[in-house]
């Protein structure tokens, strides 16, 4: 049994540098920070784009070796694609919605036919991969399509989904033109997964008005199979940020701040504070 994350980034991202040369780097980022201090002993792989537009052929196969050797497994998408599915789609159509501010949201036919194009070659990719008692776990609204197409391809697979960002109201999410096909999308999961029991009430309300399913407490049915959604807060590897100060390394990194700033008083700020 194996475990395949699928989220829109990989753990490590490239990029080109000064001499055009293809460097790799790890993600930042609350997704990849969280899934990074999962304990499992399966055999964990992730399905995702690098982070970089890849035309050349060598190129491609050559970025392929290197990440497959960590388990990584990259989705190569053009530059077109990037703009149109993630900017576009997901960025200007779905994240303004989700954090209800309705007058940012863009509404493009083009956004929407290359986000279904994009879920469809996550899937396709996902496939080549996986194999019966495989455990899919999809990240976040940029593949909300992709749980049902897996679904269709292999009825038995096990399937969850984990939704990062708010679920809305049903009175905001319906202004969607593609309502439906998102909400089946992501039927095709096994359990769905949010961080607030307020964001779990409002996606099972939005699933009962507008595909007219009935929810049991937090459970419907689609034919024979069950699917259950939770509310599951999200959180990190408290030891390891907890013990860092004690490290050499931050203690030397410490010290040259020190040593730059003498007593000035310094500010860090984290924004996304849910």
């Amino acid at each position: 049994m194996r475990l395949f994350i699928i989220a829109n980034r990989l753990p490590i991202k490239i990029f080109r540098n000064d001499e055009g040369k293809i460097e790799f780097h790890d993600s930042e980022g609350g997704l990849v920070t969280g899934l990074n201090s999962l304990n499992t002993k399966l055999e964990k792989h992730w399905i995702g784009w690098p982070g970089m537009s890849v035309d050349n052929k060598k190129e491609r196969v050559s970025v392929k070796e290197n990440l497959e050797k960590s388990n990584y497994h990259p989705i190569f998408l053009s530059a077109k694609q990037i703009n149109y599915y993630y900017e576009g789609y997901s960025n200007s159509t779905l994240w303004p919605l989700f954090h209800y501010f309705y007058s940012y949201i863009e509404f493009e036919d083009r956004f929407w036919e290359t986000y279904k194009k994009v879920n469809l070659i996550f899937a396709e990719k996902t496939l080549e991969l996986i194999q019966p008692g495989d455990i899919i776990w999809v990240q976040d609204f940029q593949l909300m399509l992709l749980p049902q197409l897996l679904r269709d391809k292999m009825p038995d697979i096990k399937i969850g989904y984990f939704h990062h960002v708010p679920f809305p109201s049903y009175e905001f999410f319906r202004v969607l033109p593609e309502r439906a096909e998102l909400l089946n999308g992501l039927l095709g999961a096994d359990l769905i997964g949010f961080h607030t029991t307020d964001y779990m009430r409002h996606f099972i309300s939005t699933v009962e008005r507008v595909l007219h399913r009935k929810f049991t407490l937090d459970k419907t049915s689609v034919g024979r199979r069950n699917i259950q959604v939770n509310a599951f807060p999200m959180g990190i590897n408290y030891k390891k940020y907890h013990n860092a100060p004690n490290t050499l390394a931050v203690k030397k990194f410490s010290k040259k701040i020190c040593e730059n700033y003498g007593n000035s008083q310094l500010i860090l700020s984290v924004d996304r504070l849910d």
